[in-house]
This record gives structure tokens, C-alpha cells and sequence, in this order.
């Protein structure tokens, strides 16, 4: 009797899984807002992985009408040559608002396996999307928007790092009378951004919500093995972790759906 619900358990879980992959071309809007705010708003996209928006999310993104777009890396797939859908959303995004994007480690090894293809895939970014590597740019007279890339190494599974340096110089001269947005891909190093960087916003993907999360106990499955990490939320009422819009290799997630996230700060 026991095998008979082991079995109908098994084929239950299968069925839901399958069912929230299918749901993947419709994601999930997540909202969250700070409570030290200067009247923006800003929608978070992570973790696309080269796969398309469907109209439905053009409609929901367009209705909340954002001031920019923030996309903290991981647009691009590192194995997989074509571009074209990642540049369709980001041009798509473009038409609505000013799009700031930060590199994740697929652009890293994207850049470095396909270097011709990267170059000709950030020629053909429309002009008003702004490529943050260890670089930084104004938005206004009152907001400024950093984005940090971490090197290869920094994303090696199981592995921790010290990150104990300065970071790069592009963020020693931070005007701290200014609200600095900081878009940073790996959310492991939370404890570095924190301590060095001082963002009034952080924004993170990568982890993919610890793809299968359990009530109670949240993602099971983290970059760095036997570490707990912030994976889906948002943490220190400024650090905001998405659990991505996309999937690349196994399409694995439980209970943990692809999102699109909105930011009010």
C-alpha cells in the first residue's frame, strides 16, 4: 500500500512541476518597496537565459509604467551562440524606459567563449540601454546606478571567496548624499556589498530561488553547497534577490515560480 503513495506522490510532484514550467511564459509580478523612497520606480528583470517575454508581460510591465529597468545579469545563455531573444527584450524594454544592465557570469563566459558575437551584440543594444561593467552611471540629480562584475572564479559551485577588498575604484568616489543603486548578479556575497559598497539598493538574481523551495525551509538547491543564502526576497529592507525570468539546462523549479519584479523606492 505504502508504494501505491510513494508512487501517486511522485507522479503528483512530476505533474506539478511540469505544470509551473508551462506557466513560465506567464510570470509571476513581484512587488516590493522601500521605505526610504524618492518617488521612482523601477522594474527588475534577472536570470532571462536568452528566452523571450510573452505579450502578457509586455502589457503588465507597460501598465506599471516604469521610470527605468534594472537587469542584474544573466540575460545571455553561455553555451548558446544566439542572442536574439535577449536583445528583442532588452530593445522591446527600450521603447518603454531607460534600461540599465549588469553582467552575470553567462555574459562573462558568453564574452569570453563568443567574443566576435559579444561585440556585435552590444553594438546592436538600442541607445538608450547602458551596459554597467564595474562602471557606474547618473540617472539624475539624486540617483546613481553602479554595476559590479565579479570574475569567473566568483561563481565556481561549492566554493566561498574572500571578499574582503575595496572593490573596484569606480565605487571609492560614491556621492553618499546621492540614492545609489548598486545591480550585482551574485547575491552570495550579500555580506561584501553590504560592508564595502553601501548601496541605498541592491539588486541580485543567479540563484534562481534556490529552484525547488519547500514552506518553512525555502530554496533547497544554493550555489555554494551547505550555505544559506538569500536566494528570493527581500533581505535588509535594501537587498532585493529575484528569482529570475528564465531557465537555461534542466528547466528545474518548484514552487518556485519565474517572476518579473517591481521595485517602488
Amino acid at each position: 500500500m505504502i508504494w501505491y503513495f510513494l508512487i501517486g506522490f511522485i507522479i503528483l510532484i512530476c505533474a506539478f512541476a511540469t505544470y509551473e514550467h508551462v506557466e513560465l511564459r506567464c510570470r509571476k509580478l513581484v512587488r516590493y518597496s522601500l521605505k526610504n523612497r524618492v518617488g521612482m520606480k523601477a522594474v527588475l528583470i534577472t536570470d532571462l537565459h536568452n528566452k523571450r517575454l510573452s505579450e502578457r508581460d509586455y502589457r503588465r510591465i507597460r501598465a506599471e509604467k516604469p521610470d527605468c529597468f534594472l537587469l542584474a545579469g544573466d540575460m545571455l545563455t553561455k553555451n548558446e551562440e544566439d542572442y536574439t531573444h535577449a536583445l528583442e527584450v532588452i530593445c522591446n524594454l527600450s521603447d518603454i524606459a531607460r534600461v540599465y544592465y549588469s553582467l552575470g557570469n553567462h555574459e562573462l563566459s558568453y564574452r569570453e567563449k563568443f567574443h566576435d558575437q559579444w561585440g556585435r551584440f552590444i553594438l546592436a543594444l538600442p541607445g538608450n540601454c547602458f551596459v554597467l561593467d564595474d562602471s557606474h552611471m547618473r540617472f539624475n540629480d539624486d540617483i546613481e546606478i553602479y554595476g559590479l562584475s565579479l570574475k569567473k572564479e566568483h561563481y565556481r559551485k561549492g566554493r566561498i571567496f574572500d571578499m574582503s577588498l575595496e572593490g573596484p575604484d569606480v565605487f571609492r568616489d560614491k556621492d553618499e548624499d546621492k540614492f545609489n543603486i548598486l545591480l550585482a548578479h551574485n547575491a552570495d556575497f550579500y555580506e561584501y556589498y553590504d560592508r564595502v559598497l553601501k548601496a541605498d539598493l541592491i539588486v541580485s538574481g543567479h540563484l534562481h530561488g534556490g529552484f525547488v523551495r519547500l514552506p518553512y525551509i525555502g530554496g533547497l538547491i544554493y550555489s555554494a553547497f551547505g550555505v544559506k543564502h538569500r536566494d528570493r526576497g527581500m533581505y535588509a529592507g535594501r537587498h532585493i534577490v529575484s528569482s529570475g525570468a528564465g531557465e537555461h539546462m534542466l528547466p528545474l523549479r518548484f514552487l518556485n515560480r519565474t517572476e518579473i519584479v517591481v521595485i517602488e523606492f
